[in-house]
This record gives C-alpha cells, structure tokens and sequence, in this order.
C-alpha cells in the first residue's frame, strides 16, 4: 500500500464553510497521515473566519489569499504551501468531493509508478451515476464527449482530459508543468493543465477501481433552480475561445469562431429554457463571455495617478511599475481628456476625493467638478467597473454638496474594493479583497547602499518623520517631552506642518529645548533614508492609526518602531518578528518612549524585518486578479 504520509490533498475553497464542514472532514477522517491543503478562495469576511476557524480545529493547513484569485490559482496557492510542506503526491479535490482510502491509495499507486500521469477517479454523482469517466475534445468542432464513445468517431483527433474536480499527481510532475495556468480563472483550466501534460510526453488516464463522489453545483447553480450561474456561462464561452488561441491552428480556430455562437447556445441551455424568463443575466453573461473570447489583449487600467513624479507617493509608483510589467495588464495614467473620450476597462482609485481637491483657485474647482461630472457618466454610460482601494475610513473635511454627491455616484460605479488591512470595513456592499500594503526595500536599496558605511544610529534619537497633522499626534509627543527635562533624549522631527500654527509650535519646541531639533521641510528619498538609519527608532505617535505606510517604510529601512496599540499593529507585530514594532496605548507617554528605547538596547532585533508576505510581485499579481474580476459577470 502506497504510504499516504507522502499525499497532500489541496481543496480551494470559495463561499460557505459548509461544503468543508460535510465533505473535507470526511475525507481527512479516511485517509490520515495524509496533509490536508485548504484555500480560502475570499467571498466574505464572514466565510473567512469560518474556514479559518474550521482549519484551526481539525489541523489542516489554510491558505488565505486577500482576494479569490480563481481556481486554478487557487489549487497554485495550496499546491505551493503542501510541496513546502514536504508532499510528494497532489491530490486535488472540490470542496463539495468526497474519496474513500482505497481509491486514494491507487491514484498515489498509479502516479508514483508513472511520473508523468496525471491520474482521475470515475467520477461519481450523489446518485451513484457516473459523472465523468474522462472526457475527449474533438480539436475540429469543440465538441466534448465521453471516452466510452470513442468507437462512434474513430478518425477524430480529439484531446483526452479528466475533470479538475478530482485528480492526482506527482510532484515532478507539478513543477514541469508550473501548475494551473491562471488565465482562466474557472472552467477549461484542467483541459489546458491536461493537454500541457501530454505536451511534455505524460498521459492523463483514469484509474480502475478509484472512484469519487461529487455532489455538483456548488459554484455553478443559481439557488433554487435548474439555471447556472452567470459565471458558469460567462467563463464557459470565454475559456473556450482562450484554449483555441493557446492550443490550435489557424485554420482550426476559425472553425471554432464560426461555431462560438452555436456552443454558447448549447452551453446557455445546460441551464433550461426556463430562466429565459428573466434573460437579462444569463444572455448578458453569454454575450460578454462571446465578447472577451475574442480579445487577445490585457486588460486596460485607467490609475488615478497622473504622473509619476520624484514627489509621487512611491506606493503609487511601485504598484503601477510592477502592474506594467504584467504581460495581463496595462496601465495608463489619468487624464480627464483620456478619461472622458479614452479607451480602457477598469478604473483604479486610491483617494477620489482628489479628483476634485487638487485644484487651487475657485474656477479651476469648478471646472474639476464638471470634469468629473463628465466622467462619472461616462463610467455609467459604458458600465466601465471602478476598483476602488480604500485607504481612509471617512472623506476629508471641507467638501461641498456638489463635491459629495460625485463621490457617492463614484461609489456606485464601484464593483470591487481592495482594503490594505482585513480590519478595514469599507462601507460598500460590494466583493471586498485585502492586498497588504507591500514594503519599501527595493525603492529605497538604491539610497541604502550610500548609507552602508555610515556612523549608525545616533544614541536614543527618536524619529518622527512624514507630513505633520494634528491628528498625527505631534503637539502630544512634544508635551510629553517637556513635562519630563530630566529624560535623556535626542528628539527629531522632519516633516512638513499641514498648517502655521502647527509649524510654529513644533519650531517653538526646538528653540527652547536643546533635545529637539526639526526639518519642516519636504524630505526626499536620500535624506529620508538618511534621517531613519540615524535614528534609535522611529516614533509614530498618532492619536489613531489604521494603515501607514510610514510605520512600513521605517520596517523597510530596518529601524524598529513605536506606535499605537490596535489589532492592526498586534498582527503586524507579530508578522515581522520580535522586537521590531513596540506598542503603546492611548496617549504617547514618556514611559511609552523610555520602555521602547530600553528593549531595543538591551535586545536589538535580529536580522531584518519579516516582510516576505509583502513583495511587489505578489501585490501586483493579486491586483491583477481583482482588476479581471470585476470584469466579471
């Protein structure tokens, strides 16, 4: 008997805990030591904390990515973390699948005899019929047909596959192929994964005396009818057109094209004709699937940025960068002339309210406003989806009527939020994805290795850099260090003031107190980088803290910070290592500096912050997830 200690098997998981609850138990209860893999594919966060919580009680390991990266990245995601793990065999299952041990034993048998197989079950329904026995693609008209009717068309060239809903392979045989090919999203992806097999010399085959149950329609099924949903058919047109392009001639895929409406008729009435009833859904979501078949392009981003310049928040500029460098994605920056009459699919938005802000004299706001006002109709009049990343819990003060009334048409225009932190409760009831806020080592290692043969950290100097707000708590850290004249300390403060009053009292401080001195000017990179490398740590003193990229930027450049105590700050905390991020409570104290100070003296962290969760390449991957997404029906 093959030993199954070697076996992970990778569920990805999308929705209701509960297909977890009833199925994956079961087969985590039959075939111990194997590992069980679980992606939490994100629905809602109420989703998420079922299938964490659920992982947590039975021992399996859980996948979390910030945003439903679809299928086939999803079994990507959780065949990473078991072959981290130490697997050796793949099993891949639906949530809403079940397999007993003898059947698991033989597809391991079979694929550890032969490498290069991907090997299925016979796949079975609740009723105990086949469901899918392997299935051949008949590479002239598309049509799909079961292998136990091969004899019926003996000169056909066709493609065998198995279906994704369960399958077994190797691990050799995993990395040669890199996976699933994520262009997908969901449907076709295990037609593709097994004509890439057989490209590399391996066979797909299903495996006498294995078998599996699947309930179906867990993703695919409109509640409470015979209907699909409209993903099922969207993707279904789509995806079909996608493989045509990847795998056949020319000449083949123009017989595929001239029979594309004809398949999507047939894949419309795997529904019944009674949701034509109601139309509007299932025949938008065919003539869109129809639609994107037929574009071979990545997908236009309109960035609310527009220019990238040396005072541009380097966030901003990291993301388009790394965005531009997808082979899937395209980004073009804002302009209301591009926005009004250009071509592009989605718009991103990080802080719309600039739109409208930015403008300094009364008639350049007025023009902004009917600018903008042109714009969000033309979003609604091409149905064009907003991605909005939300930054800010609440709109900044000082906006009129008409300045808010654009904002809420934009909010509905938006189909997708993208939060930097799970804590974050955006007020929209719209699909809702977190993509942490990614570091700052690759902006700054330019600047850094200038500062490699510098003196080090100036003895107990305490850092508080970026624009200087009341809200940033400031005039608190300053008061703090006055009430007590005895503490040691070197303060220093750079930053502009975001008013006079605030300038002149941070420059008052400085003058009567030799232990404080200030740079109220703009800071650029080199002397950012300089400022924070001088530093002991870095004090962030703020009466309230939700996301910063501040607190982020002093972890890129290996410098611990102080700053306030929230689940937002715990759990980072916790994700860069001890000793880096110290916390304090309420209002900034003395006490809360000379605590910090003391544990970075007497137990210097080691190393660098942990900021492996928070590379460029995987933001940038998960963005253009999110931005195809919404594109979606």
């Amino acid at each position: 008997m093959s030993d199954l200690s070697r076996l992970a098997v990778v569920v990805v998981s999308y929705g209701d805990a509960a297909l977890l609850e009833r199925h994956t138990t079961q087969v985590a209860a039959a075939l111990p030591p194997a590992k069980i893999v679980v992606v939490d594919n994100h629905s809602t966060d109420a989703n998420r904390d079922a299938v964490r919580a659920l992982c947590d009680r039975e021992g399996w390991t859980g996948v979390f990515p910030g945003t439903n990266t679809g299928f086939g990245a999803g079994c990507n995601l959780g065949a990473a973390a078991a072959l981290t793990e130490g697997a050796e065999v793949l099993l891949f299952l639906n949530p809403d699948a079940t397999i007993d041990v003898e059947s698991a034993v033989r597809l391991v048998a079979a694929v550890e005899a032969e490498p290069l197989l991907l090997a299925g079950p016979t796949v079975l329904g609740p009723d105990g019929e086949v469901a899918s026995a392997g299935l051949d693609l008949d590479l002239d008209t598309g049509m799909m047909r079961p292998w136990r009717r091969r004899s019926e068309h003996p000169e056909a060239e066709t493609l065998p596959w198995v279906t994704g809903a369960c399958f077994a392979v190797t691990r050799e045989l995993w990395e040669r192929l890199s996976g699933f090919d994520e262009r997908y999203f969901l449907y076709w992806e295990d037609v593709d994964l097994c004509a890439r097999v057989q490209a590399l010399g391996g066979r797909v085959a299903i495996i006498d005396g294995a078998t599996a149950i699947h309930s179906g329609g867990g993703t695919q099924r409109a509640e409470g009818s015979r209907a699909k949903s409209p993903a099922y058919y969207y993707f279904n047109i789509r995806n079909r057109a996608l493989f045509a392009r990847t795998w056949l001639s020319q000449e083949r895929q123009r017989t595929w094209r001239r029979g594309a409406v004809g398949a999507a008729y047939e894949i419309l009435m795997r529904g019944g004709r009674r949701q034509l009833l109601h139309p509007v859904r299932p025949i938008s979501a065919v003539v869109r699937g129809l639609r994107d078949g037929r574009r071979d392009r990545p997908v236009r981003v309109l960035a609310s940025a527009r220019e990238l310049r040396a005072t541009t928040n380097p966030y901003i500029v990291q993301l388009v960068e790394t965005l531009d460098r997808r082979d899937d994605t395209e980004v073009v920056l804002f302009g209301f002339a591009r926005a009004i009459a250009g071509r592009y699919d989605i718009f991103h938005v990080h802080w719309p309210e600039l739109l409208l802000t930015s403008a300094r004299t009364p008639l350049r706001r007025l023009a902004r406003r009917l600018l903008t006002t042109a714009f969000i109709t033309r979003l609604r009049l091409t149905r064009t989806p907003v991605v909005r990343t939300w930054h800010n819990l609440v709109r900044p003060d000082g906006l009129s009527r008409w300045d808010h009334r654009l904002l809420d048409a934009l909010e509905r225009r938006t189909r997708h939020v993208i939060r930097l932190t799970d804590q974050t409760a955006p007020p929209l009831d719209v699909p809702t994805s977190t993509i942490v806020h990614a570091h700052y080592r690759d902006w700054f290692e330019p600047v850094t290795e200038t500062l490699a043969e510098t003196a080090g950290p100036v003895e107990r100097r305490v850092l508080y850099f970026g624009l200087i707000k009341p809200y940033k708590g400031v005039e608190q850290l300053l008061e703090a260090v006055a009430e007590s004249p005895e503490a040691d300390l070197d303060v220093r403060l750079v930053g502009s003031p975001s008013d006079p009053a605030l300038a002149d009292q941070v420059r008052a401080a400085a003058a009567t107190d030799a232990r404080i001195s200030a740079d109220l000017t703009y800071a650029d990179d080199a002397t950012l980088a300089a400022e924070i490398a001088a530093a002991t740590l870095v004090v962030l003193p703020y009466k309230a803290m939700h996301n910063s990229g501040a607190l982020l930027l002093a972890l890129s450049l290996d410098t611990p910070v102080l700053a306030p105590d929230n689940e937002v700050n715990r759990r980072l905390a916790e994700e860069v290592g001890e000793g880096w991020l110290h916390l304090f409570d309420g209002t900034i104290s003395i006490e809360d500096l000379e605590r910090a100070l003391k544990a970075v003296a007497a137990s210097p962290p080691d190393g660098r912050p942990d900021l492996s969760a928070r590379e460029w390449p995987e933001s940038a991957a998960l963005h253009a997830a999110v931005f195809r997404a919404s594109l979606y029906p």
